[in-house]
């Protein structure tokens, strides 16, 4: 007994030690964006803001003439991401029923030809995809920094691998009813499959969301920018002597993933864990 109670209170404090490893550079980050620039660096800086402000917060609300809007480009990444996840696990989610339940001819061959090319590197693909988009007129546009992430060869597996999990009787008794592939899809597979789903809308969402190289080649206007892209011109255009609007730009990039992630956590610790993801 002793034993097991020393095991559990040192997995406790090694838990705790890695919370606050994570946690604490996360709170500096919010207390200063509300401090005076003496009191960020300099002998003056301390935890706790001793004069709070809220002039970074201005500098991000007002771009003040500068080429670079960190709300605007907010806005698009929400958009963008939003609307990327939700492509996501719509074509995910009918391609993963099809391979997991539907019979047809190559199947399987076909499941793995689309598994191999998850070794693709998505560098290797950045100059046809570019001069695809070039062609149908879709750069510097909505359409060309969604369209990438609509699909995802990830999120077919991780939901075949959950709905091969589901009960054939389920599916069976549903046929039986009358219900047609689609219905079954829609009102059978889909209900059981909201932990895995809940997974890859994190996947999803934070893969677009912080995306960088793809929006830095097809986006050649500052309306267009994704927050990941206004962040380097916004640095720069500091020239990282303003350490708490820099700080605040930051955490505006921040917050949104881990909110996400913090609702959605325990539909992904429940579909990872029948997905066959975890070791």
């Amino acid at each position: 007994m002793s034993r097991r109670w020393t095991r559990r209170w040192a997995t406790l404090a090694i838990a705790l030690a890695l919370a606050l490893a994570w946690a604490v550079p996360l709170l500096w980050v919010v207390s200063s964006t509300f401090k005076p620039q003496h009191e960020i660096v300099g002998p003056e800086r301390r935890w706790l803001p001793a004069s709070p402000t809220l002039e970074h917060w201005r500098n991000i609300a007002d771009p003040q003439g500068r080429a670079v809007d960190v709300g605007r480009a907010f806005v698009n990444s929400v958009v963008v991401a939003l609307i990327s996840t939700f492509s996501t696990l719509a074509t995910s989610s009918l391609a993963a029923y099809a391979f997991a339940r539907l019979r047809f001819r190559g199947r399987e061959a076909l499941f793995g030809v689309l598994l191999a090319t998850m070794m693709i590197p998505n560098e290797v693909i950045l100059v046809p995809l570019f001069l695809q988009f070039h062609r149908l007129e879709l750069l510097n546009s909505y359409a060309a920094l969604i369209l990438p992430h609509a699909i995802s060869v990830l999120g077919v597996f991780l939901l075949r691998q959950f709905m091969l999990g589901i009960p054939s009787d389920l599916i069976d008794a549903a046929a039986i009813d009358g219900a047609g592939p689609f219905r079954i899809y829609r009102h059978v597979v889909l209900p059981l499959t909201r932990p895995a789903m809940a997974t890859l809308s994190v996947f999803a969402f934070l893969g677009s969301w912080n995306d960088f190289l793809w929006p830095l080649i097809v986006v050649n206007t500052p309306d267009k920018q994704t927050l990941p892209l206004a962040l380097i011109t916004f640095r720069s255009a500091y020239q990282m002597l303003d350490y708490g609007t820099v700080l605040a730009a930051t955490l505006v990039a921040v917050a949104p993933p881990l909110l996400f992630f913090m609702f959605a956590q325990r539909y992904v610790i429940a579909g990872i864990s029948r997905t066959g993801l975890k070791g």
